[in-house]
């Protein structure tokens, strides 16, 4: 995953200056970029320009296409191919701006140990990987074709016993491969996955179980997603304590927890237009801050991200076992 980056915006300073704030950005980035466990699954990324929702809130297109028709007969010897028309459908976006930033006082920075920017940096990068991959989290967490043991519109009804098994992840292979989605370049679907929810599969004891990822990487491990923990029965899992929960079921205390399993072109995202730090020092407010008391830090992206095709997500509805 690409990720569109500029320099830190400071003040008129030193070279030196210059390149802590190179280190600055780099070290949000590689903190930031670690959380984006949902972004890299959205097979369409695509940088927007100017005049197409890049630069302030807009609309975004992409593109949902269509299985050509299954060839069934020859044509003849001598006789020309029949060209069909490919198909497709737009499907439209909106982009929208997202930042936040934080203030640190002048006596604070004077009484801390260490690097307080630094440690600041490190907290804003947290923040934004959090922060981004919510967003893409909310927009597609429930956006799937529905497996639960109840009824979509009754899933509150799901007891408390309804964890995830190993037959629910067949269920939804079975229900991708039927809809004809697309696996991942390697053959593969992929799903995102709670912990606790990974802990109720890894114990279940049906014929081909969970395989730690080290097992199947060695000597490949560059080519593993952010947060990739293992595969099962033609899933490769990433582990995320940010999955979608779309509520509580029969007991209050049986949250319903949602494992998104996807195909190839589930949704669409951006990729994150200038993501990049701000650090403003002491002083640079400038009347707002007569005896430079305040310095700030932080962080600003554009992005856009919408479902493109339910039939190639598959959204399990279920509980967790006890944590105790």
């Amino acid at each position: 995953m690409a990720t569109d980056t500029a320099k830190t915006l400071t003040s008129a300073g030193t070279g030196g200056n210059a390149i802590k704030n190179r280190f600055y950005d780099q070290l949000f980035l590689r903190i930031a970029e670690a959380k984006f466990i949902h972004k890299q699954l959205g097979q369409l990324d695509r940088n927007i320009g100017k005049g197409e929702g890049g630069y302030g809130t807009g609309t975004v297109y992409w593109t949902k296409w269509t299985n050509l028709p299954i060839v069934t007969a020859g044509q003849g010897e001598g006789v020309p191919t029949t060209a069909v028309a490919m198909t497709a459908t737009n499907v439209t976006g909106s982009t929208a701006q997202y930042d936040a930033a934080v203030s640190i006082s002048d006596i604070l920075a004077y009484t801390s140990f260490g690097d307080v920017m630094k440690s600041t940096i490190e907290r804003l990068a947290y923040n934004a990987g959090q922060s981004i991959d919510t967003i893409v989290r909310n927009a597609i967490g429930n956006s799937g074709t529905y497996q639960g043991l109840v009824a979509s519109a009754a899933f509150t009804s799901i007891p408390a016993t309804g964890t995830l098994t190993i037959n629910d992840i067949k269920k939804a292979v079975r229900t991708l491969r039927r809809n004809d989605a697309m696996e991942q370049s390697d053959g593969l679907f992929v799903a995102a996955i709670h912990p606790d929810a990974k802990y109720d599969l890894m114990v279940d004891t049906t014929t081909g179980g969970w395989m730690d990822a080290n097992k199947y990487t060695d000597g490949n491990a560059d080519k593993l997603l952010k947060g990739e923990v293992g595969k099962l029965a033609g899933v490769r899992f990433l582990e995320s304590s940010n999955t979608y929960v779309r509520g509580s079921g029969v007991t209050a205390s049986s949250q319903i927890h949602v494992t998104n399993v996807f195909a190839r072109d589930a949704f669409g995202v951006t990729e994150l237009q200038n993501l990049k730090t701000f650090i403003k020092p002491f002083g640079s407010a400038g009347s707002a801050d007569p005896t430079d008391k305040v310095s700030t830090a932080g962080w600003k992206t554009l992005f856009g991200v919408t479902p493109l095709n339910s039939a190639f997500q598959v959204s399990i509805s279920h509980t967790v076992s006890s944590t105790a």
